[in-house]
């Protein structure tokens, strides 16, 4: 799938969310550690242990993308958000056993 002319590779279920010209896509994560890979610093990757979902908020106008990590299925349970600033080809998000990997490209 593509959003604003970023790939998205998953083995999960997204959702979307249409907010006028913004989309927020929603992934159940179930409870699994999230592993953020960090390419290209000082740091491998940042662990998010028992995030429950992921809401990615794009907009056609930004060239940032939030994401939010969610304790629960509602945005008001973020424990932790952080920004992507594109350009960016794609964002992969795969279920390992025991971790779902999460890479912005």
């Amino acid at each position: 799938m593509e959003y604003f002319n970023i790939q998205i590779e998953t083995n999960l279920q997204v959702r979307e969310i249409q907010r006028n010209a913004d989309i927020d896509l929603f992934i159940q994560t179930s409870g699994v550690p999230v592993h953020l890979e960090i390419p290209d610093s000082h740091y491998s990757r940042i662990q998010f242990p028992k995030a429950k979902a992921l809401l990615l908020r794009m907009s056609p106008t930004s060239h940032v993308i939030t994401c939010h990590i969610l304790r629960d299925i509602d945005l008001f349970s973020s424990f932790a958000n952080f920004e992507v600033h594109k350009p960016l080809e794609k964002i992969v998000l795969y279920q390992q056993e025991g971790y779902i990997d999460l890479k912005f490209e």
